[in-house]
């Protein structure tokens, strides 16, 4: 078990965060003092930009936004009735779900790319976005481009997602779902919301319960080639068959205050939990020859029961202060924790009946301390923005893998505890000087300082980065059509290094002896102490057209050049911690890199897609207010289609491509609400071309393309009563990858293929 080593968060840094507030305070004060101003509560101006944030819908917030965003309202969260935010995502235009589960990623890049953000403030590495339930989310925005205010962090953009509020009005949500699925698919939802007074003056309460079991297997097989491994052609096909359980809970609560002079104080906090348990039993036919198949025998039968549990936790303490008409001061104090533990017993049994026990236990926790503070000045159409950021981060991992007993990477990589400070500071200005031009200019100053420990007898590694990004946004509406907009965006972002990837001590690989020569698809891995930030330069060109409200016609440009690109590769080396060359995997900094992405997206009601395609009359446009509604009834369709190229400038070669990046998507979707029936429904289509990937000079991975067809079915029978049939999956394919590793004396093929399933859910919802 994992020792509880991390220690408290220092003294000197908690008095350098109060510090920094009182400083952002007392700076506010001053500066509104020195413009003349007293501190007589009068808010209008800042009323009017919440106004302008809450009224409108979301095609509406996107328009009037000068940062390019997407935004995915309440309603669109709830249409479906999807059980998780990747299932809301997925459907999304340049949105990327892993279909092995993982955080989403933005404009076809891998993960690491794009920054989730909750309220506004960095969720931090250990957050998966299964840590927040839909019920508990107000909207999403998709942030194309990054601002000096969302932070530098967001190569590919940012996700934001902002939870919901409490109310003072008294009100309660209880919804009931029931999931069935192919290979005995089986799971079920409970979850509570309650809103009102009871606790401050506008509170909010979520609460899930949630429970999955399914029987699932998969196909893997192995070939190698020429002497890969003493023989002239061998390999290995497997078939693997496991039982999952889950069962989690996911609470969210707020409760705010109103205090004098028009402030407020809120508490939001946040725990999700999940215990999973998998038996799984593999079984591996072995074979010789030139000919697979007609010698193949049994050879290997390896049953594993593996058992974990995750727990994440937040609070965030808020205060929002208006100073004057002009200026509100905002800060916030964000306590985080997360641990992850699993542990698993394995036993092989090979062809002379012999048996070999492997155990592994590893165990990861996470402390976290987050001050915020910013203070905007709104005047007319403006907003200014200044902002600081202090962040310590404490982080303990430990990998212990055992072999018949025997510990393996003891003394070595097995531990690593990592302490982390940042800071930033950052100013924005967004100017509207007209109707029809709007600015948004920001400057962003950011340190890092990480510091490594492996082995209390060895001293710290310490890191220290700083990065200043720049970004700048230009609107463009012309006065002769109120329905058009033009963006231009260039800015400046990054992506910082994993802690393991600068740490120095390798994690060696349980197939072969220390002192004995492993091979390339068996090495050791290591970080790397040198490894550089990566780099980017982006550019961002697109116009939007709305011909009716609730409509949109986008097609966007963007290319981004990025340095010093981070890509894990496998060499020989002479290394310190063996007698012999051992082959070592580690991430390295190859060169620049070149991204370019096409986004097309239209959405809108039916007779307004007649008139496109030249099937019906035309429709007159609308100027559209700040101000609107939802959107109406009838028929609606949206489509949207994202087009991608990359290189890898180091690597020669047809499959140079950014790791993990498709080809291209295309999505499509409708929504039938016919009049004065009680009945909604809709169902949306995904496809994914993937691409081959080069990954080294000698290796490749690919996988198959990704179809996905889903509908739902929603019978209102009041305005508190609700039935929602969802079924996804109904033409998913199986998902079939392969990794493609070439040495000098031979080859190695892994192929690993996962069949589809289909999924149904029926949930009753109810309000009172």
């Amino acid at each position: 078990m994992i020792k509880n080593k991390l220690p408290a968060i220092r003294v000197p840094f908690v008095w350098a965060l109060v510090a920094a507030t009182g400083f952002v305070g007392m700076s506010g004060v001053a500066l509104a003092q020195a413009m003349g101003e007293g501190f007589e509560p009068d808010s209008s101006a800042l009323q009017d930009v919440e106004v302008r944030a809450q009224r409108p819908n979301d095609l509406q917030q996107r328009r009037f936004s000068n940062a390019s965003k997407t935004v995915v309202g309440r309603e669109e969260i709830q249409k479906y009735g999807d059980t998780s935010l990747e299932d809301v995502l997925r459907r999304q235009p340049g949105v990327t779900v892993p279909s092995g589960g993982g955080n989403p990623r933005l404009r076809g890049m891998a993960e690491g790319y794009t920054q989730i953000l909750i309220d506004g403030q960095p969720a931090g590495r250990g957050f998966t976005i299964d840590s927040i339930q839909p019920e508990q989310v107000e909207r999403l925005e998709i942030i194309r481009v990054p601002t000096a205010e969302t932070g530098g962090q967001a190569v590919a953009g940012s996700l934001n997602i902002i939870t919901r509020e409490g109310q003072a009005r008294g009100r309660k949500d209880l919804s009931l779902g029931l999931s069935l699925g192919e290979r005995d698919l089986q799971g079920f939802r409970l979850g509570l919301t309650q809103q009102g007074a009871w606790l401050g003056d506008e509170s909010m309460v979520s609460a899930t319960v949630f429970g999955r079991r399914q029987d699932s297997r998969s196909e893997q097989s192995l070939r190698f080639t020429s002497g890969a491994n003493s023989l002239a052609t061998s390999g290995q096909a497997s078939q693997t068959r496991s039982q999952q359980e889950r069962l989690g809970l996911s609470l969210r609560g707020q409760a705010s205050w109103n205090l004098a002079n028009q402030s407020s104080f809120s508490v939001r906090p946040m725990v999700f939990a999940v215990k999973g348990d998998t038996q799984s039993l593999r079984q591996i036919e072995g074979w010789q020859g030139s000919d697979p198949l007609s010698f193949a025998s049994p050879y290997l039968q390896d049953e594993a029961h593996q058992r974990f549990h995750y727990a994440v936790g937040r609070v965030l303490l808020l205060h929002k202060w208006n100073l004057n008409s002009q200026f509100r001061l905002e800060t916030g104090l964000t306590g985080s924790a997360f641990e992850f533990k699993r542990d698993e017993e394995a036993l092989a049994q090979t062809v002379g009946q012999t048996s070999s026990a492997r155990q592994t236990d590893a165990n990861t926790t996470e402390r976290g301390l987050l001050l915020s503070s910013k203070l905007k000045r709104a005047f007319n159409e403006d907003e200014q923005t200044f902002g600081l950021e202090l962040e310590q981060t404490l982080r303990e991992e430990e990998d212990r893998r055992a072999v018949n007993g025997v510990f393996f990477n003891t003394g070595l990589g097995n531990e690593l505890d990592t302490d982390q400070t940042r800071w930033a500071v950052y100013g924005q200005w967004d100017f509207n000087p007209s109707p029809q031009w709007a600015f948004l200019a920001g400057l962003r100053q950011e340190s890092i300082r990480t510091r490594l420990q492996t082995l209390p007898s060895l001293p710290r590694q310490n890191h220290e980065s700083q990065q200043t990004s720049p970004s700048l946004s230009l609107v463009h509406r012309p006065t002769e059509d109120p329905g058009l907009l033009y963006r231009a965006s260039l800015s400046h972002a990054y992506k910082r290094a994993r802690a393991r990837d600068l740490s120095s001590l390798p994690s060696l690989s349980t197939s072969f002896d220390l002192n004995t020569a492993n091979s390339p698809d068996a090495a050791d891995s290591v970080g790397n102490p040198n490894l550089r930030p990566e780099q980017s330069l982006g550019l961002d060109l697109s116009f939007e057209k709305t011909p009716v409200p609730n409509s949109l016609l986008s097609a966007g440009v963007f290319w981004k050049q990025i340095k010093d690109v981070q890509r894990r590769q496998t060499q020989l080396e002479t290394v310190s911690w063996s007698t012999v060359p051992r082959w070592v995997n580690r991430p390295r900094n190859l060169g620049e890199a070149d991204l370019l992405g096409l986004e097309l997206e239209a959405r809108g009601p039916a007779r307004l897609w007649a008139q496109w395609l030249g099937l019906g009359p035309e429709t007159s446009a609308k100027p559209e207010g700040r101000a609107g509604g939802r959107g109406g009834s009838g028929l609606e369709f949206r489509a949207s289609l994202s087009r991608y190229w990359s290189r890898l400038q180091s690597l020669d070669g047809p499959d140079n491509r950014l790791p993990g990046q498709p080809a291209w998507q295309l999505k499509l979707g409708f929504d039938a609400r016919p009049s004065k029936s009680k009945l909604r429904y809709g169902a949306s289509l995904g496809y994914t071309k993937a691409a081959r990937h080069q990954t080294e000079p000698q290796a490749w991975v690919e996988a198959d393309d990704d179809l996905s067809l889903e509908a739902y079915g929603l019978y209102s029978f009041d305005r508190n009563r609700r039935l929602r049939l969802t079924v996804q999956d109904l033409a998913r394919w199986p998902s079939e990858s392969s990794n493609l590793r070439v040495f000098d004396e031979g080859s190695r093929l892994e192929t690993a293929r996962r069949p589809g399933g289909l999924r149904a859910s029926l949930r009753y919802e109810l309000g009172f």
